[in-house]
C-alpha cells in the first residue's frame, strides 16, 4: 500500500522511543551512617564498615572464633565521612536523563533510624545538609535555566504517601490538621479518594503505567516553589517515636517531578520531551522486639496508640517483605516472565512496578547502621539490595519530534500536497542517514575504545617501568647514603690517625732533643770525672811518695 504523509493542518509527531530499548541494571548505592550518641554512650560495637574507594561493605557477625566476615560489593559506597553533596553526585546523571525524556526512580531502603529520610530529604534550609530531593530540584531548574537551550518548559510536582496501605496526597489542603495516629483516610474530609490505576496504552499511544488516580499535580516555576511544597509535605507526613528512632517515618512517600521541555533542532523541527523523576523515601523496616515503641502509662489512650503503632509496623514490614519478594523473583526470573512477579501484593510494589524490571532508570540507596544491635537488619538489607543489582530495566524516553507549526491554510492545492510529500520523503531520508551515521559512530567508538585500551595497556606498562625505576632509584639512593656514611666514618678515622701521627712526631722530636742534651751532659760529666780521677791519682801518688820517704827516713 502507498505510504501517505501527514496532511496539514495536523501536527506530525514521531515518537523517538526505541522498539527494543537497551537493558540497564538497577544501580545500588550503600550508605553507612556514623554511630549515634546513644550507641556511643552504650559502647556498642560497630560491625558494619564501608570503603568508598573499594566500593565494598564489610559485615561482621558472631563473636570470638565464630566471627564471620562478609564482604559485599556495590556500584557506590558512602560512609560517615561522605557528604550529602557526594551522595547526590551518584544521582545527578539521572537528572540529565530526565531532561532527555526518561523516567527515573531513586528510592532509599533500610532499617528505621539508618538515615533514609536524611539522605532523601535532609534539612532543606541548610545548604550543607540538603538531601537528594532538594538538590535534584535545584539541578533540574538549573538545567532549565540554560540560556537558549529550551523554547519552553513546564514542571509539576506531586507528593504521595502510603500509610497502612492507604493513599494520601500530601500537597492538598485536605491533608492538613490530621493526627499522627488518628487513622483518618485521605478522603475523610471530602477530598477525592486516591486509587492506583494502570494505563497500558494502545497501539497508537504508550500507556502511563501504574499511577495514582486523583493525585494532585502542582505547577512550579522555581526551585523555591518546590522546596516550599516539600516543607509543607514534611509537616503532614506521619512520623512517630520508636526505640530505634525518635522521629521514625511511619509511611512510604513518593515525590514526583514531571518535566516537559521543548527545544528546536538545527533542522527547524521541535523536539518535545517529557521526563519524570520519582524520589521515594520508604518507611524503615522494624523488628518487633527492638523497634516497637513502648506505650506510656496504662490508660486506654496509650494502649490504643500502641496498637496503632503495632498496626503500622506490621503494614510497613509486610510491604517491605513484598518488595523483597519482588526483588528476589525478578533476580531469579531474569526479567523473562513478569506475569509471576508479585507486584500486586502491595500498593508500594505496584507503584514501583516500572522502577523494578520496567522502563525506568533506577537507583537504590540502601542505608545501614554500623551498630551490632542492628546486625541482623543490616544483613537483611544487604541481601535485598545485592539481589537488586541483578535486576535489569529497559529505560524508554518519551520524546516527540514535531514537524510543522501546527497551523495551515483552510485550502490546499496540489502543489502544497506535493511539497508536503517531498518534505516528508526528505525527512525520512534524513532519518535514514542519521541512523547510518549513528551506526558508523558506534563502529568508530568501538575502534576508539580498542585504541584507548591499547593506550591504557601501554600506560600501565610505562607506569610499571616507572615504578621499577623508582624502586631502583630508591635502592641506589640508599646505597649512596650507606657509602657516604662509610666515607664519613673512614674520613673521621683518617683524621684521627693523622692527629696521632703528628703528635707522635712532635713527641719524638722533643725526646730526641732531650736525648741530645743528656748526651752532652754525660760527655761533660765524663770529662770532669776523668780530671777528678787524674787529680786523685796524682794525690794518691804524692801520698805514696811521701809515705815512702818517711819510711826511708
Amino acid at each position: 500500500a502507498a505510504f501517505e504523509p501527514p496532511q496539514a493542518p495536523q501536527l506530525t509527531q514521531m515518537v523517538l522511543d526505541s522498539d527494543s530499548p537497551k537493558e540497564q541494571s538497577v544501580r545500588v548505592v550503600v550508605r553507612v551512617r556514623p554511630m549515634n550518641e546513644k550507641e556511643n554512650k552504650a559502647n556498642t560495637l560497630p560491625v558494619v564498615t564501608g570503603s568508598t574507594e573499594k566500593r565494598e561493605v564489610t559485615l561482621i557477625r558472631g563473636v570470638g572464633q565464630r566471627q564471620i566476615r562478609q564482604v559485599y560489593h556495590f556500584d557506590s559506597v558512602y560512609t560517615s565521612y561522605s557528604t550529602q553533596c557526594e551522595v547526590f553526585e551518584t544521582v545527578r546523571p539521572l537528572v540529565h536523563e530526565v531532561m532527555q525524556g526518561f523516567e527515573a526512580t531513586v528510592f532509599a531502603y533500610g532499617q528505621t533510624g539508618t538515615g533514609k529520610t536524611h539522605t532523601m530529604e535532609g534539612e532543606i534550609v541548610c545548604e550543607e545538609k540538603k538531601g537528594i530531593i532538594p538538590r535534584a530540584v535545584e539541578a533540574i531548574f538549573e538545567s532549565l535555566g540554560e540560556k537558549g537551550k529550551y523554547v519552553s518548559s513546564a514542571v509539576s510536582a506531586s507528593y504521595l504517601e502510603i500509610y497502612n496501605e492507604e493513599l494520601s496526597d500530601l500537597l492538598t489542603e485536605a491533608a492538613d490538621e490530621r493526627g499522627v495516629y488518628n487513622g483518618r483516610s485521605s478522603h475523610a474530609d471530602g477530598a477525592p479518594k486516591l486509587s492506583l490505576v494502570e494505563d497500558k496504552g494502545d497501539g497508537k499511544r504508550r500507556g502511563k503505567g501504574v499511577y495514582a488516580h486523583n493525585l494532585s499535580e502542582h505547577e512550579v516555576c522555581s526551585a523555591a516553589d518546590v522546596l516550599g511544597l516539600i516543607a509543607r509535605a514534611q509537616e503532614r507526613r506521619r512520623v512517630g517515636e520508636t526505640r530505634m528512632n525518635k522521629h521514625s517515618s511511619r509511611s512510604h512517600c513518593v515525590f514526583t517531578l514531571t518535566v516537559t521541555t521543548r527545544e528546536t533542532t538545527s533542522e527547524g523541527m521541535t523536539m518535545e520531551s517529557t521526563g519524570k523523576l520519582h524520589l521515594v523515601d520508604l518507611a524503615g523496616s522494624e523488628c518487633a522486639k527492638t523497634a516497637a515503641g513502648s506505650a506510656a502509662g496504662g490508660g486506654s489512650g496509650a494502649h490504643a496508640a500502641h496498637d496503632a503503632r503495632e498496626r503500622e509496623r506490621k503494614n510497613i514490614n509486610q510491604s517491605l517483605l513484598t518488595l523483597g519478594r519482588v526483588i528476589s523473583t525478578l533476580r531469579d526470573a531474569g526479567g523473562k516472565d513478569k506475569a509471576r512477579i508479585p507486584y500486586r501484593d502491595s500498593k508500594l510494589t505496584r507503584l514501583l512496578q516500572e522502577s523494578l524490571g520496567g522502563r525506568c532508570k533506577t537507583v537504590v540507596i540502601a542505608t545501614l547502621s554500623p551498630s551490632q544491635l542492628a546486625v541482623e537488619e543490616s544483613a537483611s538489607t544487604l541481601s535485598y539490595v545485592e539481589k537488586a543489582q541483578g535486576i535489569t530495566n529497559k529505560p524508554v524516553a518519551t520524546s516527540f519530534l514535531k514537524v510543522g507549526t501546527g497551523a495551515a491554510p483552510a485550502a490546499r492545492g496540489e502543489g502544497e500536497a506535493a511539497g508536503s510529500m517531498q518534505d516528508w520523503n526528505a525527512l525520512l531520508t534524513r532519518m535514514k542517514y542519521l541512523e547510518e551515521q549513528a551506526a558508523e559512530a558506534e563502529a568508530a567508538l568501538a575502534r576508539k575504545h580498542t585504541q584507548q585500551a591499547e593506550i591504557v595497556a601501554r600506560a600501565e606498562e610505562a607506569e610499571a617501568a616507572r615504578d621499577t625505576a623508582v624502586a631502583d632509584l630508591a635502592a641506589m639512593t640508599a646505597e649512596a647514603e650507606r657509602l657516604r656514611s662509610a666515607f664519613d666514618e673512614t674520613e673521621a678515622e683518617r683524621r684521627g690517625l693523622a692527629y696521632v701521627l703528628r703528635a707522635t712526631r712532635l713527641t719524638e722530636e722533643a725526646l730526641a732533643a732531650q736525648a741530645a742534651s743528656l748526651v752532652g751532659s754525660l760527655e761533660a760529666s765524663g770529662a770532669s770525672t776523668a780530671s777528678v780521677h787524674a787529680a786523685l791519682r796524682g794525690a794518691a801518688e804524692s801520698e805514696a811518695a811521701q809515705a815512702a820517704r818517711l819510711e826511708d827516713g
